[in-house]
């Protein structure tokens, strides 16, 4: 499981590995080991995660989905879901940046 510095704990460690989880966390900086390359990918691939949220919490608003039931709910959801991986593929083929939207839009 990845985490943030703030999951570093040794009761949530021994809670994780007593459902037979480990948990990988960034380093801090005062910290012994010097795991630079890994702070360095977690730190590309968290940078990846939130532009994600960011698109679809603002681009999409998916943070308020008007909705009755479950089965609308996750309807809307997963329409909303999929048009941002229509458009990130989209940019894939054209030879855009994947999450560079404003550029398909334009184009």
């Amino acid at each position: 499981m990845l985490g943030d510095k703030g999951y570093i704990r040794r009761a949530l460690t021994t809670d994780l590995a007593a459902q037979e989880l480990t948990l990988l966390t960034p380093l801090k900086h005062n910290m012994k080991q010097d795991n630079s390359a890994f702070n360095r990918t977690v730190s590309r691939q968290r940078q990846l995660v939130e532009t994600v949220i960011g698109h679809l919490c603002h681009g999409f608003d998916i943070e308020r989905i008007d909705s009755r039931d479950l089965w609308h709910l996750t309807s809307r959801l997963a329409r909303k879901v999929l048009a941002h991986t229509v458009m990130a593929y989209f940019n894939h083929l054209n030879g855009l940046p994947c999450l560079h939207f404003r550029a398909l839009i334009r184009a």
